[in-house]
């Protein structure tokens, strides 16, 4: 089942949102941009990127036509625990100082239980393993909360939570061309790094985890980073350090629960921009070219990538697949 806990279905911060020229700007993008329209610029998110870096056509069906599959059980178990977390962070501010006072006391175990109750009670049971992965995600917060003490554990809590980022900027096609491009997303949480002088972003995720998977991981908190970097947000900024927790990492052949972190200034930090700066030129040289190729098969591997697609009938490549069979 699907279930949000949060007020309004979201963070009450999303409501507010103060930056006026940033909505503007917003308005008037759109992911199915084209070369004439004057009037809009092109949408781009992590998800949109990362759409397009998987399949060119899956990009082009999906956030340019509209199209959509059928709502699998990863998007809800994925949806329900990001929602569940949102929520235990909120709530948590008012459990703390009982948690710290157990832990005190050496009544540790007692003070993880009441973190774990904090968690949010579906009207229904959960259905697709969300239990266990918010149970093992609050253990993992509950060990970090032993490095702070009644004094410093404002800084244990993120700065932000799902927070709402919007910015602009130009990316240079191919041939030169400067094409303005509006970023846009909810970036799970950042917190203050141990010398305070910069923010860590922290990816949650509800799939398995595989070491192939550092790569992309990097990419994805690379364009946060970059969407940061080109926003009004200075609040946020510098990104110090970035990570990644993958509490259900051993689903579906995982090698199992990881929860990594790494400086910026690391292998990361070194390869990541060139990675999605390289990325939105292939976005935007497809868009001026009105070309989406589908990329059927695995990079480095002959099988098929079209079985994770849901809308693979509406797909040309498996249309002439089917011609030439027929």
């Amino acid at each position: 089942m699907r279930w949000n806990p949060n007020p309004e279905g979201g963070n009450n911060e999303r409501d507010d949102y103060v930056h006026e020229d940033m909505l503007k700007s917003y308005k008037k993008s759109t992911y199915a941009w084209q070369p004439d329209m004057e009037d809009k610029i092109l949408r781009i998110t992590k998800s949109s990127l990362g759409t397009f870096d998987w399949c060119p056509q899956q990009y082009y069906l999906q956030n340019i036509l509209g199209m959509r599959g059928e709502e699998q059980d990863y998007h809800i178990r994925g949806s329900n625990v990001h929602d569940a977390v949102e929520y235990w962070w909120k709530a948590m501010g008012d459990v703390v100082p009982a948690v710290l006072e157990l832990t005190q006391v050496g009544r540790k175990e007692q003070a993880l239980s009441l973190c774990i109750d904090t968690l949010p009670s579906p009207p229904e049971p959960y259905v697709y393993g969300e239990p266990e992965q918010l149970r093992l995600w609050v253990k993992w917060q509950f060990e970090r909360l032993q490095h702070f003490d009644t004094e410093t554990v404002r800084d244990w809590f993120p700065v932000g939570n799902e927070a709402e980022i919007h910015g602009t900027r130009i990316v240079t096609s191919s041939d030169g061309k400067d094409i303005p491009i509006h970023m846009k997303g909810y970036i799970d949480r950042m917190f203050l790094d141990d010398d305070k002088t910069g923010t860590v972003l922290m990816e949650l995720k509800t799939g398995k985890w595989k070491d192939n998977k550092r790569a992309n991981m990097r990419a994805e908190m690379q364009f946060y980073r970059m969407m940061l970097e080109h926003s009004p947000h200075m609040e946020f900024l510098p990104v110090v350090a970035w990570g990644w927790e993958f509490p259900g990492g051993g689903i579906n052949g995982g090698v199992g629960p990881k929860w990594e972190y790494e400086k910026v200034n690391g292998t990361g930090g070194r390869y990541a921009p060139k990675t999605v700066e390289k990325r939105l030129t292939r976005l935007v040289d497809a868009h001026l070219a009105g070309e989406f190729t589908p990329a059927p098969l695995l990079k480095k591997h002959d099988t098929f990538k079209c079985e994770w697609c849901d809308l693979m009938h509406e797909c040309p490549y498996w249309k002439v697949e089917l011609d030439e069979e027929s």
